[in-house]
């Protein structure tokens, strides 16, 4: 950095800023403001506080995230609302380096097809999560060293980008996503609403349809299984029958998209609509029952990619309602979760499955764009 202000008297962070200095962004942070080499100072403050960058989230109905400060004397970083009171967000400029370092690792090594040796599902998850926690604890130990009030944003950070871990992508001849009995089971858990284990049901193989060719689904079917007692996805009773065989009266030679006659009613999905599955390339379909061409048809690649996308979708809606009715303004000054978790939520979603998101028509942005219901999780 050019210059550093008087204001900084903190040696360490001078230091730190002349020699090193912090990233451009990482962990949902942005540290934008230092790219001029001026370290403005926060003028409410008498010249003592200096703005590092802001949350790349912000909070319902603002323009901008949250200010994060340098504490010029004491070397601390804080999270700034502009109000009376501010979060610790790390102890000192090299710590707050090392955490975000550590959370932008765990999503990094998500991407790579060999890390862990491919293996992935829910426990890969916890196990990335509990791994980054100990290096964070190491990177800032007088951060973590009240385990009554968890440090602000870390946690939500890190686990926005441990749900990478998820699933690996499929082969080209393969699914779109290799989503393991695990994954399955924990998003029956999730959707179940007496908050039970939840149920899984996997097909007989005489039970699907001749149409039914693509192997990769009906692997899936079979060995896998579909979660029961969803509010989203519901799954058809076995055994499977195309959509004509199960709908005669939407097919009467006058629908919108008459080749979905021999797609398989797979389940059923929001606004009273059912899922139709190409059986010969495993593709997710939706009818245009109101004959006012939405939502268009195309849903998901195939069932692997529906199930890791609402997987992806519980798993942030379940640390959402952990944080529901207020209970984080009991914890934090500043620092609000699901002010990330709604930022993050449609981004993470649609990169499950781009093309799902491809147009205002496709049912899943139409569903995270409902105002209504105040988008995917509110």
């Amino acid at each position: 950095m050019a210059g550093l202000p008087g204001g900084v008297v903190h040696a360490g962070s001078r230091e730190f800023l002349a020699r090193e200095g912090l990233p451009a962004a990482g962990a949902f942070l942005d540290f934008g403001a230092l790219a001029t080499g001026v370290l403005r100072p926060l003028p409410a403050d008498g010249e003592r506080l200096f703005v590092l960058g802001e949350t790349d989230y912000c909070t319902p109905f603002a323009a901008v995230g949250n200010l994060v400060l340098l504490d010029g004397t004491t070397g601390e970083v804080l999270l700034d609302n502009g109000g009376p009171r501010r979060d610790l967000l790390a102890s000192d400029l090299p710590a707050l380096a090392g955490l975000v370092r550590e959370v932008e690792a765990v999503a990094e090594a998500a991407r790579r097809p060999e890390a862990l040796d491919g293996q992935r599902g829910p426990a890969v998850v916890a196990e990335a999560v509990a791994r980054a926690e100990r290096l964070m604890r190491e990177a800032d130990p007088g951060l973590f060293s009240d385990d009554s009030a968890p440090p602000a944003h870390w946690s939500t950070a890190l686990l926005v980008h441990a749900l990478g871990w998820g699933a690996l992508p499929g082969g080209p001849d393969g699914p779109a996503y290799e989503v393991g009995p695990e994954l399955v089971a924990e998003l029956a858990a999730l959707t179940d609403e007496d908050d039970g284990p939840g149920q899984v049901h996997r097909f007989r193989p005489e039970h699907l349809p001749a149409a039914l060719v693509h192997e990769p689904t009906r692997r899936l079917l079979t060995e896998v299984g579909l979660p029961l007692g969803g509010a989203i996805f519901g799954v058809c009773e076995e055994p499977l029958v195309t959509m004509g065989e199960a709908y005669p009266e939407y097919f009467d030679g006058e629908e919108e998209r008459p080749y979905q006659r021999d797609f398989i009613a797979l389940g059923d999905w929001p606004t009273d609509l059912t899922i139709a599955l190409d059986g010969a390339t495993g593709q997710l379909e939706l009818p245009d029952w109101y004959d006012d061409g939405q939502p268009e048809a195309y849903l998901n690649r195939d069932l692997s990619a529906l199930l890791y996308a609402l997987w992806t979708y519980e798993r942030l809606r379940a640390e959402w309602e952990r944080w529901d009715h207020g209970r984080s303004h009991d914890t934090w000054a500043v620092f609000d979760p699901q002010s990330l978790l709604s930022t993050v939520v449609d981004r993470l979603v649609e990169a499950v499955d781009p093309e799902a998101f491809a147009s205002p028509g496709c049912s899943w942005r139409l569903l995270a764009e409902d105002g209504h219901m105040g988008g995917m999780l509110g």
